[in-house]
């Protein structure tokens, strides 16, 4: 046995003094992090490599897992994917089982991902040219005004944009949807009642109040609600062909406008079932995020514009909003290249992004964030990045 100097027993009994009892020494835990308590945001990881990171996702519920999707842009025809699901583990920047969805699937515009009842819904916003190609003349642009008129009608509505389902184990494709009155979509949501939400601009006929007989398109902003199965037995959507599995329920949307359960130009959004269900979705047009009610029309829970925050400045074009299982929402704004959380009050409660990344850059495009109780992924699309963020005890 090695002999223990006096001057060891010494330091130790005063060290053991002073403290009041025996405690784990440094050399004893030396993978342990000291780690403050102010509750802030510390920047674990920089995840690299993710050029095309659109939206991150994070499930709900027992068994959580970490979903990206990536859009590499671009075109190539029917043949060629544009874009993907990869799951991820919560550590490492390594994609499990690649490609982890129906590889027979393309993906021509995926720009967002949602999932509900063990079930992933991606939403492709199509290829136009795709949809509106003509065979007889090779091409879907337009030469003359007769080309004008027919290279707006659909050709192919496979190509169009739609909400594809997947099994959350991965796999093929459960069931696909479109809604012809869609001109653009942007965000999508899932509930746990098996419903499906769409964001984005849709087209309506505008009856001229002077004269019903003359109606005229008009672009509006709108989130959808879709439900499994046809509205009526063996009775398909008018607007929604090639499919039977849903419908559009006409009972509950959300329209455009300034109020606090209405939206202009709407970006990502997320479901939380607090309140007997909720959509947080970031409202760009408005330069707010809102809570919205699913129970009923016309619900507006919360209203956020960045103002309650310690700089006081408001959001600028903010594009993803979501909501951890605590109730905790949060909010990309992207244009001011931050990540906020607030309580489900709307009361700010914090920065995420306090600290660069491993690089020591800020936030170049942040565009969507993964949470949980602890946990935010932010994907900066500018830098091919995500940022793994943990909020300190």
């Amino acid at each position: 046995m090695r002999p223990i100097h006096a001057r060891a027993i010494l330091a130790l009994t005063i060290f053991a003094a002073g403290c009041g009892g025996r405690f784990p020494l440094p050399t004893q835990a030396p993978a342990v992090r000291v780690v403050p308590t102010d509750k802030s945001y510390a920047m674990l990881a920089t995840w690299t490599g993710l050029d095309g990171v659109t939206d991150v996702l994070i499930t709900r519920g027992t068994g959580t897992q970490l979903f990206m999707l990536f859009n590499h842009g671009g075109s190539g025809g029917p043949s060629v994917a544009r874009g993907e699901v990869k799951l991820f583990p919560f550590t490492a920047p390594n994609p499990i089982g690649s490609p982890f969805f129906d590889p027979l699937a393309t993906l021509f515009n995926p720009v967002a991902i949602a999932s509900a009842q063990n079930k992933l819904f991606v939403l492709d916003r199509g290829d136009s040219c795709m949809a509106k190609y003509d065979p007889s003349r090779g091409t879907c642009e337009a030469s003359t005004l007769h080309d004008t008129l027919r290279t707006s009608i659909i050709l192919d509505y496979s190509s169009t944009w739609r909400v594809r389902e997947y099994p959350l184990v991965g796999g093929e494709t459960l069931s696909t949807f479109t809604d012809t009155t869609f001109a653009n979509v942007v965000g999508v949501a899932a509930d746990d009642q098996g419903n499906v939400y769409v964001s984005g601009t849709a087209v309506v006929l505008d009856t001229l109040q002077t004269d019903q007989r003359i109606r005229t398109r008009k672009f509006v902003s709108r989130i959808y609600r879709y439900s499994r199965g046809p509205k009526y037995p063996g009775v398909g959507d008018l607007y929604m062909p090639g499919t039977l599995s849903w419908h559009r329920d006409t009972t509950w949307v959300v329209l455009d406008g300034t109020g606090s359960s209405s939206i202009l130009d709407p970006a990502q959004m997320n479901w939380t079932p607090l309140n007997g269900g909720a959509i947080f979705v970031a409202d760009r047009g408005n330069n707010k995020a809102k809570l919205i009610g699913t129970s009923a029309p016309n619900l507006g829970y919360v209203k956020v514009d960045g103002s309650e925050t310690p700089t006081g400045t408001n959001f600028s074009a903010p594009q993803s909003a979501t909501v951890d299982e605590s109730g905790y929402l949060y909010i990309v704004d992207r244009g001011n290249r931050r990540v906020l959380r607030y309580d489900y009050a709307g009361n700010y409660i914090q920065d995420v992004n306090v600290e660069n990344n491993a690089q020591g850059q800020p936030l170049l495009d942040p565009v969507a964030v993964g949470v949980d109780d602890s946990l935010a992924y932010v994907a900066d699309h500018g830098r091919g990045q995500v940022i793994r963020y943990q909020r300190r005890k």
